[in-house]
């Protein structure tokens, strides 16, 4: 068994009363800025008469089929409804406003559950959710709250853990310590490594593992709305792994694949930290936790651990010794295609053994309509 030692994340507006709205600046569900479709707007269009079968702007959608502007490729019933915008993008009477799917999910251990406590939901967009590998049920579920955290979206979120996915209110929880240090779900839940090439954080002389434990994979099919350029999601990775076994090949890990034909050619991770590092005690983003002095590794703290309290990340797993944490609050952001398919897979696994866990909260995905070119990650703080 391994011990823990004490060392020291211009639409033309179909809005009510007519289409005669007049051009002017939207804000996206993601924070970004993006021009609601003046320059998008079709000069020779017939905006008033359209051809109920006719699809003037190209945008997939007709008159008939309830495009209630055939003048402009970005408003139809494909479109998704940016926040505070009351152009009636989706053509559905809802200017600004998105569907609520996580009212009545909090404590649900199911792939569709969990993609809804992050706000993946619209049929139109949303296809299928489903779990992979030997993933035990025990390490997943829908929260209302995480410790003091609570959503930064909708009414609750997902847990994924290498543990028992439980905070301290929960009767799940199990706490971390010398004696109990931790939740082997299954001899038997182990997996081959997804990037197993993806390098490992320099100065840190860490190789990725070929097989990793306490598997699971979260993965979602998406269909992004024909005015999305990209999305954004909010996640936070916590571990007791933090800060003893920091470089080291016990090392759990957090990965986000994306698979989309036209950005990448294949599975690519899209979360990791300013150096392209992935999430894990080494990455630069953890960050809610307590310096060791001993190890220059861990130097990155920069928020309390009672940013965290309640979540069980907070405690010290002995006498004097230093408590886990986590990255804090932080959002991925990578681009999309109008209209293609994405497949994302939310992976976290434990690495070296089972012992000692780790956590990821997942909240608030969104779609934006502004076109970034790569995936990035930063903090909210």
């Amino acid at each position: 068994m391994r011990h823990v030692y004490s060392l020291a994340f211009f639409l033309v507006a179909c809005a009510p009363g007519g289409r005669n709205g007049v051009p002017r600046t939207a804000t996206t569900g993601a924070g970004d800025t993006a021009s609601d479709g003046g320059s998008a707007n079709i000069p020779s269009c017939n905006q008033f008469n359209p051809s109920p079968d006719g699809d003037q702007d190209s945008d997939g959608y007709t008159p008939a089929q309830g495009d209630c502007n055939d003048c402009n490729p970005s408003i139809n019933p494909g479109a998704i409804q940016i926040p505070g915008d009351m152009t009636d993008y989706a053509c559905n009477g809802k200017p600004g406003t998105l569907p609520s799917c996580d009212a009545s999910n909090t404590g649900l251990r199911d792939a569709t559950s969990l993609a809804g406590a992050f706000e993946l939901c619209d049929p139109r967009f949303f296809l299928s959710a489903t779990l992979l590998g030997p993933s035990d049920k025990r390490a997943r579920k829908v929260k209302a709250t995480f410790g003091v955290l609570p959503p930064r979206a909708g009414q609750n979120m997902a847990l994924l853990s290498t543990g028992i996915a439980a905070d301290k209110n929960d009767p799940d929880f199990d706490s971390f310590n010398e004696e109990d240090p931790g939740t082997d779900l299954s001899d038997s839940n182990t997996q081959p490594n997804p990037l197993p090439m993806l390098p490992g954080v320099s100065g840190c002389s860490q190789t990725q593992p070929d097989t990793v434990y306490d598997y699971s994979e979260l993965v979602v099919k998406l269909k992004a709305p024909s005015n999305a350029n990209s999305f954004s999601f909010d996640f936070q990775f916590f571990s007791a792994e933090y800060p003893v076994f920091v470089c080291t090949e016990f090392n759990d890990e957090f990965l986000v694949l994306q698979e989309s034909d036209k950005e990448f050619g294949a599975p690519t991770n899209i979360a990791f930290d300013m150096q392209k590092n992935p999430v894990t005690i080494n990455n630069g983003f953890f960050a809610v936790c307590t310096n060791d002095k001993s190890k220059p590794e861990t130097q990155h703290c920069q928020h309390p651990v009672s940013d965290i309290k309640g979540t069980g990340f907070e405690d010290s797993p002995g006498p004097e010794q230093i408590p886990g944490g986590s990255t804090g609050w932080l959002t991925t952001t990578s681009p999309v295609a109008p209209g293609e398919n994405v497949t994302l897979h939310f992976i976290l696994f434990d690495e070296g053994d089972h012992i000692l866990d780790s956590a990821v909260l997942l909240d608030n995905f969104r779609w934006g309509t502004s076109v970034v070119t790569v995936p990035s990650t930063t903090p909210i703080f």
